[in-house]
């Protein structure tokens, strides 16, 4: 079972101020030149490896169409939400786990003047708040890492999707002989709230839980091409270390280590929700 207070405490232990904090944000993204929009916000919302462009390869495999019911699994601090909003008209509802992040993700979505299709709530992915067939697309990013049962995730992202729904994530993955990994990374400070499933793995879990036509390729390199692409931080910029504090560096040190030594990889899948299949 998944230590959810162990995973959220993770994610918020820089933040001993919410309110403080929110108001640095706000103060940061005022300080922007108009409009506020996905390219301007990513190097503070775009919480996983690749940025923005890793988001447009998700939605390139995703193909969101307008209109559609998304869901963003393990929203963050909403950047590929908002991003699916602004760029493809869609119905974005976010969830996760980390009531500062929900907090911060309603204040950048309020200064993007996104809230007609963007909204944002606490809970967790296991016990989700939506009815059965409720979303054309379930979308998740560097989200099922920190959950140990990989089975009822996907058992429970098939629920709430419609019977010709689809599912795309891009994941840390597991190298196939599962080496150890040096910690912290970003979503992790011990292997105890890390699961990593080799691509072949994954695969076998969500055809188990009632997808078909799995996908999943193996994009590690490009995104080491992408952060081999990226300078220093600039100091009293805006970005994710705003939230995550002066651990950030460290930890994504950590994961570039276990990139380039294979200990982990990059996966960017999509499946589709099978026909008959019980939610």
């Amino acid at each position: 079972m998944t230590d959810t207070i162990a995973v959220r405490d993770h994610y918020q232990a820089a933040i001993e101020d919410r309110a403080a904090l929110l108001g640095r944000i706000a103060a940061a993204v005022d300080a922007l030149e108009p409009p506020i929009n996905a390219r301007k916000l990513a190097p503070l919302d775009q919480f996983h490896m690749g940025g923005l462009a890793a988001t447009a390869a998700v939605a390139e495999r995703a193909r969101p169409a307008r209109g559609e019911a998304v869901l963003d699994a393990g929203s963050g601090l909403g950047g590929p939400a908002r991003y699916l909003a602004e760029t493809f008209g869609c119905q974005v509802e976010g969830v996760d786990l980390s009531p500062d992040y929900v907090a911060i993700a309603r204040l950048l979505t309020d200064r993007a003047g996104l809230g007609d299709r963007v909204s944002f709530c606490e809970g967790d992915l296991l016990h989700l708040p939506f009815d059965d067939a409720r979303f054309d697309l379930v979308w998740t990013q560097h989200v099922a890492m920190n959950i140990a049962d990989r089975a009822a995730l996907y058992r429970e992202l098939r629920r709430v999707l419609k019977p010709d729904g689809r599912l795309v994530f891009y994941d840390p993955v597991a190298a196939d002989d599962h080496p150890d990994l040096t910690y912290p990374v970003p979503w992790a400070q011990t292997a105890r709230t890390s699961t990593l499933l080799t691509i072949a793995e994954t695969s076998a879990a969500l055809a188990d839980a009632g997808f078909d036509a799995i996908a999943i390729d193996d994009v590690t390199e490009a995104a080491l091409g992408w952060a081999a692409q990226q300078g220093p931080p600039t100091p009293g910029a805006m970005n994710t270390g705003m939230i995550v504090g002066a651990r950030m560096a460290g930890m994504a040190a950590n994961f570039m280590l276990n990139l380039r030594e294979g200990r982990v990889r990059l996966g960017l899948g999509v499946a589709a929700a099978r026909q008959g299949a019980a939610a």
